[in-house]
């Protein structure tokens, strides 16, 4: 990522070695990597319907359309400020054919957003407990960071009930809440996997990435966890070519057949 001062008090950020160009506030919230990897691990196909559960500036949004021709993706924001943000964005990198952007609440959605209605859903939800941390000083950053009137668990019921019946829900989050995302989704009918994100080998895993399939039966796969930097502290190999090339991130079993 590389971002370049904009009048305003915004940057323009270069994503996806610059094929996805993003507008974000220069204080406050900012993107991360977890939006570029939460984007590459949805399996979408062209033609497919997707939707992106509190979008921010439409990091996520943007490289899952960039990378696949043809995908379209509704983007769901409930700060108007980044919303506007999104849009602007999806002008600049050329896809506002294919990207739109709602702006909206999930605990009282937009009629954009009907149930059932997406291939694949996928969301970076607040990953802080109310309470259990101190608040950042930026509105707009506690907001995306701290969990207000919707708890984790509206987010997962809001995602899987927008999903159609064979679709995916891709989550990112806090490793440490792992436990309670599956513990929610064990109620849900749908595969699980799991993939934990380390920051280097031997560290330990401080985000991971939780997918249900819904309409297929399983245990939980614990996948292999990807590790983002090398000891130079540059980025693997793999996470290289995700980052700057957009390969995809694969949580799912090509050959499985549901029985």
């Amino acid at each position: 990522m590389s971002s370049l001062c904009q009048p305003g008090g915004l940057t323009k950020t270069q994503l996806l070695g610059q094929r996805v160009i993003c507008l974000q506030p220069a204080n406050g919230f900012r993107v991360a990597i977890d939006a570029l990897l939460l984007a590459a691990a949805v399996p979408a196909r062209p033609g497919q319907i997707t939707m992106d559960v509190g979008c921010g500036t439409g990091a996520a949004a943007l490289c899952l359309a960039a990378r696949i021709r043809g995908v379209h993706v509704t983007g769901l924001e409930i700060q108007p400020g980044l919303a506007e943000l999104a849009r602007r964005s999806a002008a600049l990198s050329g896809l506002s054919a294919r990207v739109d952007i709602v702006s909206g609440d999930l605990l009282d959605p937009p009629s954009d957003v009907r149930a059932g209605s997406f291939d694949h859903v996928f969301a970076n939800p607040p990953y802080i407990k109310p309470g259990t941390g101190q608040a950042p000083a930026n509105q707009a950053r506690a907001l995306a960071t701290i969990e207000g009137d919707a708890s984790l668990e509206n987010w997962l019921e809001f995602c899987l009930a927008r999903t159609t019946p064979s679709g995916t829900v891709t989550i990112v989050h806090r490793h440490d809440r792992m436990a309670d995302i599956l513990e929610y989704l064990s109620d849900c009918h749908g595969r699980v996997a799991v993939m934990s994100l380390i920051p280097k080998q031997g560290a330990a895993p401080k985000r991971v990435l939780v997918q249900v399939t819904k309409g297929q039966e399983g245990p939980i796969s614990y996948l292999q966890g990807l590790i983002l930097h090398k000891d130079d502290r540059q980025f693997s190999n793999k996470a290289e070519g995700i980052l700057r090339h957009g390969q995809p991130l694969q949580m799912w079993d090509p050959g499985y057949v549901k029985e």
